[in-house]
């Protein structure tokens, strides 16, 4: 009788020891993927603030194309204007010249 029991309190201990090994383990375990997770939010982050840069940039380069082409179009209506004026002015003084003349 003797014997069984010291069998089932050596088979405790070792259920008990295991226990805390498998604890032990568990414990390791969260820890790598506490530390991993940690790893990819941080790579995340960082590609994230990448990308946000990038597209920032992409976006400022299109508002100078955007600003340049605006610029362009007023310079080619401005030159219409002066082109026009020239000839009207011309007209007129043709006109002018024509009725001092006659």
């Amino acid at each position: 009788m003797e014997k069984i029991l010291q069998g089932i309190i050596q088979s405790e201990e070792e259920a008990l020891g295991l226990e805390n090994e498998a604890k032990q383990q568990a414990s390791v375990i969260i820890t790598e993927a506490e530390k991993k997770a940690a790893e990819i939010l941080e790579k995340s982050v960082q590609e994230g603030e990448t990308l946000s840069g990038e597209l920032l940039q992409k976006a400022r380069d299109e508002a100078i194309k955007e600003k340049n082409l605006q610029a362009h179009s007023k310079t080619q209506s401005l030159e219409q204007i002066r082109i026009k004026s020239k000839e009207r002015l011309q007209k007129a003084v043709d006109y002018i010249v024509e009725k001092v003349v006659n």
